[in-house]
C-alpha cells in the first residue's frame, strides 16, 4: 500500500530517533547555528526555525534543539496569529533544551551540565528546571525505580564504551562492555536521594561525582509545553513531532482524528531493507488514532553496538546497571498526564513484561503494545485497541 494523499500519518518510531511527517520541510543552510539577537538573547524565531504554509496546514521546522527534528503543524482555518503562535512555541523548546542540556553549558542560563561539572557546590537554578528535576525524583518511585535520573554515571560508562566501538562492527572482538567492578563503583554514585532538591529556593546540590541526566523526560515535558503554550494561544487543531515524541490535539481538515503510523522496529533497524520492508504494512506495524493524545516508543534498536556477536544498546536498567537483554519495543500511548509519557515509556520497556502488563492495566491513562521479537510477536494492554485506527494494517 502507497500513502499518496498528503498529511495521512505521521510516522514514529523510538523516541531516542528522528521520526518526521509526510509534509516535506525545508532545511535552512546554517541550521548547525543557533541565532541569537544582538543583546547575545537565544530566544528569537528568525534564523532558528522555518515557518512554511499552504492551504492545508502551517509548519513550524527546526533541526537546532534537543538533538533531533521537531516540528509543529498547526491545521486551524482563518487564525491570523499561526505565525506569532508558532514563534512562542519555539521560545518554549528553545528554553527547554538551554535548561536540560547536559552537553553544553549557556551563558545565560544554569543548567544541567552546569550542575554536573560541580555537583557539590550549591546551584540557583531556574523555577521551571527545579520542576522539572522534582518531578524526576518522584518518578523515581512511581516507576518502581526503573526511572533514575541520577543513573548518568552508569550511562556514561556504557556510552563511552560504545563510543569506542563505533565503526568496529566488522572487528567485534576489539569492542567490549564495561567490567562488573566499574558499573559498581558507578553505583555509588546513583542514589536518587543524594539529589538535594529546595523547591522553595530553587537550589540543587548533589553528592561530589554525581551527575544527572533529564534525557528520560526533558523531551516529552517539553513537548506537552509546547502544547499548553498552543491551547492558550487559541490553537485548536495541531499536532507535535519532537523527534519521534506525538502530541495530537483537535481534527484533521478531514474532519477525522489524526492518525500515526508506528514503525516496524526490525525494519527501522534495517533501512527496510528487508523483504518484509517493502509495503506499508511490513513498515508500520500499528496505526494509532486518537484527539487528544501522546505516542511515545521506546526501543533497543537503533543505538546499540555488538561485542562478540551480542548487542548491547543504550536503554539500561538501574536495577542490573545493563541493557535489558529481551524486548525490542514498546509504543504507548497516554489520554491524560502526558507530560510523563517519555518516563512511563522507558519504564515499560526496562521492566519485565508481565510486571509491565500490570502496571500499564492499572493506570487508565495509559495504554501499550509491546514488540517482542525478530518474529514480530506483540503484547498489549486491555484497551489499546481503543486506539488502533480502523486502517489496521496487522
Amino acid at each position: 500500500m502507497k500513502v499518496s494523499i498528503p498529511m495521512l500519518f505521521i510516522f514514529i518510531s523510538s523516541s531516542s530517533s528522528y521520526a518526521g511527517t509526510i509534509v516535506q520541510q525545508a532545511v535552512a543552510p546554517d541550521f548547525n547555528v543557533i541565532k541569537v539577537d544582538t543583546q547575545g538573547k537565544p530566544y528569537q524565531c528568525k534564523g532558528n526555525a522555518i515557518i512554511t504554509h499552504n492551504d492545508i496546514v502551517t509548519n513550524l521546522s527546526t533541526l537546532k534543539y534537543f538533538g533531533t527534528s521537531i516540528s509543529i503543524d498547526i491545521y486551524d482555518e482563518n487564525n491570523k496569529n499561526i505565525d506569532t503562535a508558532l514563534c512562542s512555541a519555539l521560545n518554549v523548546i528553545q528554553e527547554y533544551h538551554y535548561l536540560a542540556s547536559n552537553y553544553s553549558t549557556y551563558p545565560h542560563v544554569t543548567n544541567i551540565k552546569s550542575i554536573n561539572n560541580s555537583p557539590d557546590k550549591k546551584h540557583q537554578i531556574d523555577p521551571k528546571l527545579t520542576q522539572l528535576i522534582q518531578a524526576s525524583i518522584e518518578w523515581h518511585d512511581k516507576s518502581n525505580g526503573y526511572f533514575n535520573i541520577a543513573l548518568s554515571p552508569v550511562i556514561d560508562i556504557w556510552r563511552s564504551y560504545r563510543g569506542q566501538c563505533k565503526g568496529e562492527r566488522k572487528q567485534q572482538d576489539r569492542c567490549d562492555i564495561p567490567t562488573r567492578a566499574e558499573l559498581n563503583k558507578a553505583n555509588n554514585l546513583i542514589n536518587i536521594e543524594d539529589i538535594l532538591l529546595d523547591t522553595i529556593n530553587n537550589t540543587i546540590q548533589m553528592k561530589q561525582g554525581m551527575s544527572i541526566d533529564l534525557g528520560g523526560i526533558a523531551k516529552g515535558w517539553m513537548a506537552e509545553m509546547v502544547y499548553r503554550q498552543l491551547k492558550s494561544a487559541g490553537v485548536e487543531n495541531f499536532m507535535i513531532n519532537a523527534g519521534g515524541n506525538i502530541r495530537h490535539y483537535g481534527y484533521h481538515p478531514q474532519g477525522r482524528q489524526f492518525s500515526t503510523a508506528v514503525e516496524n522496529p526490525i525494519c527501522k533497524k534495517y533501512s527496510n531493507s528487508l523483504a518484509q520492508c517493502q509495503s506499508f504494512e511490513g513498515q508500520y506495524h500499528e496505526v494509532i488514532t486518537g484527539k487528544d493524545i501522546a505516542i511515545v516508543s521506546s526501543g533497543n534498536y537503533l543505538r546499540y553496538y555488538r561485542v562478540k556477536g551480542k548487542e548491547y544498546h543504550h536503554l539500561i536498567n538501574p536495577k542490573t546497571l545493563r541493557p535489558k537483554s529481551t524486548g525490542i519495543s514498546t509504543t504507548l500511548v497516554m489520554n491524560n498526564n502526558q507530560l510523563y509519557a517519555d518516563i512511563i515509556s522507558t519504564t515499560l520497556f526496562l521492566m519485565p513484561l508481565k510486571e509491565a502488563l500490570t502496571y500499564a492495566n492499572d493506570n487508565k491513562d495509559i495504554e501499550a503494545v509491546w514488540f517482542l521479537n525478530y518474529n514480530g510477536d506483540k503484547v498489549e494492554t486491555d484497551n489499546f485497541k481503543l486506539y488502533r485506527n480502523s486502517l489496521t494494517i496487522n
